[in-house]
């Protein structure tokens, strides 16, 4: 059955990656559009869906000056922060897929009035984050939440990328800062290479089999780390049912309910508090 369910699941994902965007609407008549991949659910879930965050919640975002954002995809985490920050905070987004900032762009625009009326500094990154600055190779997986990057340059179908340290992003940062940082497996590497890292007051880390190491350097470096799994429920076939276009939220509400029964699928993040 479960080898059933796991070749429906790969079936779908392909349909999927053919839709080359959709318009959401989260939410009911308060809620508000975004633009985003047709297979890319799984972060909204993360981060906006359901109105928790499972990086940071909202007191947490609203306490921060400055809210960086490491691996934005087409910026639901971004979008939250614009949402849940205090007036005149500075939220910094880096993402290195040309095509996701197309939509993080596209989705902070949709939120220029907000962006206004708290006043708030906005910067958007078409770059990778590495251990030093150079070129790398974004390897494109056909899935637009899983490219990541390499520092091999002869590798096949593969786009070339910028990369900047952390070091170099906390550079523009301000006051407390807060970090999320997705970036496929690359988490480790760019953390001990920087050298600013006690700037950071918080950290959310989504874990790529790391968990150990990045628990270990987190500690060395003056951290609390904890692990941190969230194991995402059938239930949320429901907050599905809240998006239009019907025909697209309905699909994805009875995928998350087959699979999410089925499988138990889970996010692991690493959680740090920098210890004073």
């Amino acid at each position: 059955m479960n080898r059933l369910l796991l070749l429906a699941h790969r079936a779908f994902m392909s349909v999927l990656n053919k839709i080359p965007y959709l318009r959401l609407k989260i939410g009911d008549s308060t809620g508000f559009n975004i633009y985003f991949p047709p297979d890319s659910f799984g972060a909204l879930e993360e981060n906006i869906l359901t109105k928790r965050n499972v990086y940071f919640n909202q007191s947490s975002i609203y306490d921060a000056d400055t809210i960086i954002d490491l691996g934005s995809h087409a910026g639901s985490f971004t979008i939250f922060a614009i949402l849940h920050s205090k007036p005149r905070a500075k939220i910094i987004a880096v993402e290195p897929s040309e095509k996701n900032v197309r939509f993080l762009l596209a989705n902070i625009k949709i939120l220029e009035d907000t962006i206004r009326e708290k006043q708030l500094d906005v910067h958007v990154l078409k770059k990778a984050v590495w251990i030093k600055r150079g070129s790398l190779t974004l390897i494109d997986t056909g899935w637009s939440e899983g490219g990541y990057v390499d520092n091999v340059m002869h590798h096949h179908k593969v786009t070339y990328v910028d990369a900047v340290t952390l070091d170099d992003i906390l550079d523009f940062a301000m006051g407390k800062i807060i970090v999320k940082m997705d970036i496929e497996g690359a988490e480790v590497p760019v953390l001990a290479s920087s050298r600013s890292l006690r700037k950071v007051t918080k950290l959310a880390v989504e874990a790529h089999g790391n968990e150990a190491m990045l628990l270990k350097l987190l500690k060395l470096r003056g951290y609390d780390p904890k692990i941190i799994v969230y194991k995402l429920s059938p239930c949320l076939f429901k907050y599905w049912l809240t998006v239009k276009p019907r025909i697209y939220s309905s699909i994805i509400a009875v995928y998350r309910l087959l699979v999410a029964s089925a499988f138990k699928p889970t996010i692991t993040l690493v959680k740090a508090s920098r210890i004073l």
